[in-house]
């Protein structure tokens, strides 16, 4: 009799997938045997060669360089391919990346653009292997004059263009009139008043508004999101 109830109670313990002596499997443990499995996929993968097949799929230099001239062309900025080597992550997970170096309309340095060489995905590199989204690349203002100025004591300057070849400006002490543009400088219709642009600051001589005058951030534009 205590034969057969030992032998039921061991047939509970096997239909139940236990063991005596056992606790059932906790959910973290089958986690790890999943993430374990996983990953021996992976690896099965990339001693197949799939892995690397997928990396084969690079984009060329010159097609990067194309995506990131269409991408600046309306603020009149340019890049350039650096020499620069970038690779983010480890193993079968690492994205190798093209570096462009940016200029502005007046040909100061803007900053940098990375280009993902397998999906073409373009970032805003921010040097020592950081990435962050395109969006977040200031270009300015298209076509380089136009927004709000600070400059010597406490007096603003806005710009505004009016055309390719004319810009609107207007001092916060009411001086106001038309400037004709040639290049990154412009003279006042009246001739009173020269302007120099580089850098994101206008240079001011004459008028009684002589000074440096630096575009606020607020009226910087970025470009468009990756995605």
């Amino acid at each position: 009799m205590k034969r057969s109830a030992a032998f039921a109670a061991l047939c509970f313990l096997l239909l139940t997938g236990c063991t005596p002596g056992t606790e059932p499997k906790e959910p973290a443990a089958e986690e790890a045997a999943q993430a374990n499995a996983q990953q021996q996929a992976l690896e099965r993968a990339e001693q197949a060669g799939l892995l690397a097949q997928q990396q084969e799929s690079v984009i060329a230099a010159e097609q990067a360089e194309t995506q990131i001239a269409a991408l600046l062309e309306e603020y009149g900025y340019t890049a350039a391919r650096t020499e620069d080597t970038l690779s983010v992550g480890d193993g079968a997970a690492a994205h190798d990346y093209y570096v462009f170096a940016v200029r502005d309309a007046a040909g100061g340095e803007a900053g940098k653009l990375a280009v993902d060489c397998v999906t073409g995905e373009a970032y805003h590199y921010l040097g020592d292997g950081v990435l962050e989204a395109l969006s977040a690349f200031p270009t300015g203002q298209p076509h380089g004059w136009p927004g709000v100025y600070a400059g010597p004591v406490q007096r603003t300057l806005e710009i505004t263009q009016t055309d390719e070849q004319t810009i609107a400006y207007a001092f916060s002490d009411g001086t106001a009139g038309t400037a004709s543009v040639a290049g990154y400088t412009a003279k006042s219709a009246d001739g009173e008043i020269n302007f120099l642009l580089a850098d994101r600051i206008i240079t001011v001589a004459g008028g009684g508004l002589t000074g440096n005058y630096t575009i606020q951030p607020q009226t910087a534009e970025t470009l468009p999101s990756a995605e």
